[in-house]
């Protein structure tokens, strides 16, 4: 009796223990499996990232432009071809300038797509292929000399432009059209294809907004003013990354990267920017700048421009037509710039003799504020952020800084100081 009682009692905690372990390892694997459908949703997710389309950050109307303008380039390398060339026994256009068409007209600011690369790049590509298929006649082995040869030697030139290795196997296995003009096939097709496309691309690139090629073609003035100043510049300029530190990290990744040092500068320092003004918050040009503008005509005589200088105490002032809209900035210096150091006259003298108006009919001075003031003029509108203001105040090199509204007229303007108290008030140093 004592057995079988203690032998149940042993099945019933067998049973138990069964149970348990079997809704223990039960739970288990469904939290595994549950995690691993997960995970591997996850998973795919991310490699599909990988494999997927990237985002996108151009607007239609860019697509569209880059579109039609490589519709334009192949259409006019046909028609100059088909007017030059004999129609029957030589090719007219290279088919990797389908692929420099895509880099000019949809990624004109990429280094790969800039005058050296691409003229260079095809012309020693195709040196390239042409010397390979007269040397090695199997074309196998000179196909793939050809574009890895044409790579090194793009890498090592810095002309580095992919459709060149199209243009190097081209050479190879071409057919015998190609093969016949030998060295020649560096001039016709390669050569006018390249002229055409060429100036089509500096064309186009520089009429259409936001463009502009060669890259960096519209900073010239630009770097004129700039070229006295080192990295020290740079440094002074608040939380702006320098262009010697951008440098080092390409080097430091020690791979090619699309994008041109000076691009990704802009583009480094304008994410910073954005940074800041989500800390800093909606402070907006008019909530700061002097409402109460003294301004100035076109036709506001030379003298009363002076004394409204010497009676507000202020260095300078916008000139305005009779709408508002604003034409220019007298300033202090505008007066002083027109006056020659003369060792037999006070400049006092000399300023008192050019601000009086000439009472002849013919004169080769400044009469009015209009034919003194520095123009065109630079504006802010009262809507954008007020750390908008540290780029024109560094860059143009100016103190005075007219604000205007939505139709473009005179509703302010802005100085250093405005900014300074800006900061002092909002306690964001």
């Amino acid at each position: 009796m004592i057995l079988d009682l203690r032998k149940s009692n042993f099945e019933a905690y067998t049973s138990l223990f069964n149970y348990s372990t079997d809704l223990f390892f039960s739970t288990y694997f469904n939290f595994v499996s549950l995690t691993l459908k997960k995970y591997n949703k996850m998973l795919i997710k991310e490699i599909a990232k990988l494999f997927g389309p990237g985002k996108s950050n151009v607007s239609l109307q860019e697509k569209i432009i880059s579109a039609m303008a490589g519709l334009v380039s192949i259409g006019l390398i046909m028609l100059v071809s088909q007017y030059y060339l004999d129609p029957h026994s030589l090719p007219w256009v290279v088919a990797s300038m389908g692929a420099s068409a895509v880099l000019l007209f949809a990624v004109p600011k990429g280094p790969l797509s800039q005058p050296w690369s691409f003229v260079a790049g095809h012309l020693f590509s195709a040196f390239i292929g042409i010397s390979m298929a007269k040397l090695i006649s199997d074309p196998v082995i000179a196909s793939a000399l050809a574009v890895s040869l044409a790579i090194f030697v793009m890498y090592i030139t810095r002309s580095l432009h992919p459709p060149g290795g199209a243009t190097a196997l081209t050479a190879v296995v071409g057919g015998s059209a190609i093969t016949e003009l030998g060295y020649w096939y560096m001039f016709t097709p390669i050569g006018i294809n390249l002229f055409i496309m060429l100036l089509w691309a500096i064309i186009i690139n520089n009429l259409i907004p936001n463009r502009c090629y060669p890259n960096g073609i519209r900073d010239i003035n630009k770097a004129k003013r700039e070229l006295n100043q080192d990295d020290k510049s740079d440094a002074q300029r608040p939380n702006m990354i320098q262009r010697s530190d951008l440098h080092e990290a390409l080097i430091d990744m020690d791979v090619f990267v699309d994008v041109s040092e000076d691009e990704l500068n802009k583009i480094f320092n304008r994410s910073l920017m954005h940074t800041h003004k989500k800390k800093m918050g909606d402070i907006l040009c008019r909530d700061i700048m002097t409402s109460n503008v003294i301004s100035v005509d076109y036709d506001t005589d030379i003298e009363q421009v002076w004394k409204l200088l010497i009676k507000h105490r202020i260095h300078a002032f916008p000139v305005i037509d009779r709408v508002g809209y604003v034409l220019g900035v007298v300033s202090m210096d505008d007066f002083l710039n027109q006056i020659i150091v003369k060792s037999d006259s006070s400049i006092i003298k000399q300023i008192s003799d050019f601000i009086i108006k000439t009472s002849e009919s013919h004169t080769d001075k400044p009469e009015f504020a209009g034919h003194l003031m520095t123009k065109p003029a630079i504006t802010i509108h009262e809507q954008q952020h007020i750390l908008d203001l540290f780029e024109i105040f560094y860059s143009q090199n100016i103190h005075h800084l007219p604000v205007v509204d939505s139709q473009n007229k005179l509703c302010g303007i802005i100085t250093p100081k405005n900014l300074l108290l800006a900061f002092q008030n909002s306690g964001r140093w």
